[in-house]
């Protein structure tokens, strides 16, 4: 849906409004008289006047057009009034009453039984549960915020799931120079929904970057087509709350518990190139600065007067994964002209503690020739000229616009009217190093993240069929579907007592290992089901009356063996690895790739890929910690075996909606080939 027709009303009704100051309906009120321009209908049965306006006893007495109606009454009372607006013919709703599913009981209920009368009404709502909606051009402010709060006209748009949260950063952004164009606050989203808001915000031409505050979705597919498209034209920012909320219940899958509850969350923006913010200063900073910054080069440079400071921000791009630029030997003899003997050329650029404006000035000429993100600090000394400082660095920007340049000015008092310089002049500055890192970082995220494509997993010809499992599948019962999709296993056979032990010894051949077998049983070496490296006859059925003394005293439900031949045959020089996948009901299918074992989940060495698996998730893949640990160890053709089952999961998982979890722990990675050992598939 198009919601630009909530930002731009010629008439809205106030239904609560109200004489009581320390009501929501009067704040509103107040609100839409000091900013709206339209007309305005308070809604009140028992008062005639309110604020100066004549009051109204119901939306059906009103015979204008109204174009929205504000709602702000006890929860009970929301569907009657909703359905009173879809008589008088009222489009459009922004519901602020709160006690409905946020609540849970009656409040559920009453939020279910709304979002009926919807699905059939021709009336669309933002919230319920939320604080209203502003706009700054053409201007109006339809919250109960505090009227005497200042909204600067400006680029950014805001939706916050969080009204109270929406109240804070709209009364600190305007001491940070933040302007806002729209600014909605969704509340539980019953209707209208982020993905429609961020869709909306797409062509809005006063929307420059768009901030969303998020705890949860209600369809996480929607956010991602919302997200994608919408991150192919401006630079999306979230704030998201509640990652850690503990997991309820055992989670019985290795995949599944190393997902955690944020994973999703982290790979969505990831795959959508949204730029994932931890605090409301780095949100403010983004906000104002991403529209006026493109980063194209995950290569920094740094220039200082201080050499401290250089080091501390060296240390920072280390650690975000960004890097140095090297300087070419051109470019340093151009340094070594202009600096003193006692400077530093290399970066970090150090021009010394006596530094002056026209030695910022001369420096940053000669670094803009590499047309790379320059990180320029300040330190205040004594000879140190801040303002002036400031004037030469914004004015080498306007003669380089091309070149991104992040000053920080570190101190207090000193360096103030520098910064607010800058500031007015839409100059990126902060003022700690970290937080230029973690613009650049941001931006260059955003940018390579732009165009994903997916050709890799388009070759995967694996046939792929909903496998109707009903119950959860592991040993022998797992693997004959893994063998259907081309996934490399140890050989394996399955049998329920001691007369078939010879027969399957025969097929199997040593040495061999031997699993007690249940679709009750996830983890067999906590009950020490599993017996490795026997070598004979014997060794085999000592090991059969071990296990079958186990699975009688631990009354292990439907058990039977599996035998399986014993890779360790192929070599002693091996690596375990966990390969998996999990599901997130919001976003689907997650592929794991981990160092795996008994030992994966306190490891946890763990990447995820998000499905569908991008051609830019494996290059990632390669680079990670993971991808290098495995490159060292095997072949090139055993690692894209083992990136090619990624692609197999990620298949299977889509094929087979029911399907939860899925545990191939471990792999048994050799130099020249690859077996996976264990299998287990949760429904």
């Amino acid at each position: 849906m198009d919601i630009k027709r909530f930002f731009e009303p010629e008439s809205i009704a106030v239904i609560g409004a109200s004489r009581d100051p320390n009501k929501v309906g009067s704040a509103v009120l107040k609100n839409l008289i000091i900013t709206f321009r339209g007309k305005i209908f308070p809604i009140n049965p028992f008062v005639d006047e309110l604020q100066g306006l004549k009051a109204y006893k119901s939306v059906l007495s009103v015979k204008e057009k109204i174009d929205i109606a504000v709602i702000a009454i006890p929860a009970e009372m929301v569907l009657g009034i909703l359905k009173e607006c879809e008589k008088a013919k009222i489009p459009l709703a922004v519901i602020l009453s709160a006690g409905f599913n946020e609540i849970g009981g009656e409040g559920t209920k009453r939020e279910e039984e709304i979002k009926k009368f919807l699905s059939k009404a021709k009336i669309r709502i933002i919230g319920p549960n939320c604080l209203g909606i502003i706009n700054t051009d053409p201007n109006f402010n339809a919250t109960f915020l505090d009227p005497n709060s200042k909204v600067i006209k400006g680029h950014a748009g805001f939706i916050s799931q969080s009204g109270a949260l929406l109240s804070a950063v709209v009364d600190d952004a305007s001491t940070n120079n933040i302007g806002f164009s729209k600014i909605i606050s969704i509340g539980n989203a019953t209707d209208i929904s982020e993905a429609d808001i961020i869709e909306s915000f797409k062509t809005d031409e006063k929307t420059k970057v768009l901030a969303l505050y998020l705890e949860g979705l209600n369809n996480g597919k929607d956010f991602l087509k919302a997200g994608q498209s919408f991150s192919q034209e401006k630079p999306l920012l979230v704030l998201k709350g509640g990652k850690f909320k503990s997991t309820s219940g055992a989670v019985s899958s290795h995949t599944g518990s190393m997902a955690g509850d944020y994973k999703a969350y982290e790979l969505a923006f990831n795959r959508i190139g949204a730029i994932s913010v931890e605090n409301i200063d780095d949100l403010f900073n983004f906000m104002r600065d991403a529209p006026n910054i493109k980063v194209n080069s995950d290569e920094v440079i740094i220039a200082t007067n201080a050499g401290g400071a250089g080091v501390v921000t060296t240390d920072h791009i280390s650690s975000s994964g960004l890097k140095l630029a090297k300087f070419n030997d051109k470019l340093l003899n151009e340094l070594a002209k202009a600096l003193p003997k006692e400077a530093n050329i290399h970066n970090p650029v150090d021009m010394v503690g006596d530094a002056t404006p026209e030695r910022y000035r001369d420096t940053l000429e000669i670094l803009v020739q590499m047309n790379k993100p320059i990180i320029i600090l300040f330190s205040p000394q004594e000879m140190s000229q801040p303002l002036e400082t400031a004037k030469q660095i914004y004015e080498t920007h306007l003669r380089h616009p091309s070149v991104p340049f992040l000053s920080v000015f570190l101190g207090g008092a000193r360096v103030e009217k520098a910064r607010r310089f800058l500031l007015e002049r839409s100059m990126p500055i902060y003022e700690y190093p970290n937080e230029a890192v973690f613009m650049i970082k941001g931006l260059f995220t955003y940018y390579s993240h732009r165009a994903q494509t997916f050709k890799l997993i388009a070759k995967e010809k694996a046939k792929y069929r909903d496998l109707k499992i009903k119950t959860d599948i592991f040993g022998i019962d797992a693997k004959k579907v893994f063998d259907s999709i081309g996934i490399k296993s140890a050989d394996g056979i399955k049998f329920t007592s001691y007369k078939e032990l010879e027969k399957s010894a025969e097929k199997i051949g040593y040495p061999c290992v031997l699993k007690i077998e249940s679709n009750f049983l996830a983890h067999k070496n906590k009950v020490g089901a599993v017996i490795v490296g026997i070598k004979d006859r014997k060794a085999l059925e000592d090991a059969f009356m071990k296990l079958s003394k186990i699975a009688k005293e631990q009354k292990i439900n439907k058990a039977s063996f599996g035998l399986y031949e014993d890779v360790s045959k192929f070599g002693e020089d091996k690596m375990e690895i966990l390969v998996g996948a999990h599901r997130d009901p919001q976003f689907g299918p997650m592929i794991a790739i981990g160092l795996g074992g008994i030992f994966a989940n306190e490891l946890n060495e763990t990447t995820f890929l998000l499905s569908p698996i991008s051609d830019q998730d494996i290059d990632e893949l390669k680079a990670s910690k993971i991808g290098r640990i495995i490159s060292e160890f095997s072949s090139e053709s055993v690692f894209n075996e083992l990136t090619g089952y990624l692609f197999k999961l990620d298949k299977l998982m889509t094929a087979n909606n029911n399907i939860k979890d899925i545990d191939l722990n471990p792999i048994i990675l050799f130099k020249d080939k690859l077996f996976a050992t264990d299998f287990k598939i949760f429904v």
